[in-house]
């Protein structure tokens, strides 16, 4: 398959790595340092069982408009959420001649993206995904760290025959790529189940600049969490998305459980880039602010970390 990472951070670089391993032919979009790095001293990814270090192919957004649109299977969106509608715009303009467009696969945190996609290209075309259970980051330039089993969940936005089967085919090569992958017909449930966790976890580690784990030493904290969890579970919940107390409480073990890690709302605060603020918790506040609720927890984790940060009060 051909396929085109457009965004080659820990995540988008581990996916890839696996799927070059494999036999398939990627290539990566990136920027600044990091691309200059992938291209001269190739991708270094290192997973406790898995390494991997090639010469591979990677270029800036502006030199996809060289790419034959026709020859590519799969984009896999792996940038920041708050860099998808940029994204999208810039694709869409590279496809716009295009009848039938690759198929477009977010891997992003947040529970937005896939609309966003909607916005610029037919829903039969949009592939929802998550991935959990991994701590994927970029440690210098084209060097990557990575633990975890990444094991990642597929749904199509809108299901017809041909593009059912190209769902089952992607899931196939991902797994023969030792990434476990299963697929869904309701991707929105699995993308708010992992905001659960996201929200939970993500701002407030930031917030106390601690890897997850230590939330989980003091009962005070971990309450803190299982609050965050249950505001995220009754904001899906407004939006008619299917959330149970046990799927809650799941998210919450499977956290408490899974290798202390540092998310990436705490990576990104410490290499000085902008934070998935609004696009993790602002969404929780947005969706129960319209059924009147209000979200006591997760507004003042996001407050108190937007005033640490200098951006809002």
């Amino acid at each position: 398959m051909n396929i085109i990472i457009l965004g080659a951070g820990g995540v988008g670089s581990y996916f890839g790595a696996r799927l070059l391993q494999a036999g398939h032919n990627v290539a990566f979009v990136a920027r600044g340092a990091h691309l200059e790095a992938l291209q001269t001293e190739g991708l270094h990814v290192k997973h406790p069982h898995f390494e991997f270090e090639e010469k591979i192919r990677a270029f800036d957004l502006d030199s996809l408009a060289d790419l034959d649109a026709t020859s590519i299977d799969l984009i896999i969106l792996a940038t920041k959420s708050i860099a998808t509608r940029e994204m999208s715009m810039h694709l869409a303009q590279w496809l716009r001649t295009q009848m039938k467009p690759p198929y477009i696969l977010s891997l992003q945190n947040g529970v937005e993206n896939e609309a966003i996609l909607c916005d610029y290209f037919a829903e039969e075309y949009i592939i929802g995904g998550l991935t959990r259970k991994i701590g994927a980051h970029v440690i210098k330039p084209a060097y990557i760290e990575a633990v975890g089993t990444a094991e990642t969940i597929l749904g199509m936005m809108h299901s017809s025959m041909e593009n059912e089967r190209f769902l089952e085919e992607l899931a196939l090569i991902f797994n023969q790529a030792e990434i476990p992958t299963q697929t869904t017909h309701d991707i929105k449930q699995e993308l708010w189940k992992k905001l659960i966790i996201n929200n939970g976890v993500n701002a407030l580690c930031a917030l106390l600049r601690v890897q997850t784990g230590v939330l989980f030493e003091q009962n005070s904290l971990a309450d803190v969490v299982y609050g965050l969890m249950q505001e995220t579970a009754h904001a899906a919940r407004s939006l008619h998305i299917k959330i149970s107390q046990e799927d809650v409480d799941a998210m919450f073990t499977l956290i408490k459980q899974f290798d202390s890690i540092k998310p990436s709302m705490l990576v990104d605060l410490e290499h000085g880039r902008s934070l998935e603020i609004e696009e993790i918790c602002g969404v929780v506040i947005r969706a129960l602010h319209q059924i009147g609720v209000d979200a006591p927890y997760t507004k003042t984790i996001k407050a108190l970390l937007e005033f640490k940060l200098g951006e809002k009060v």
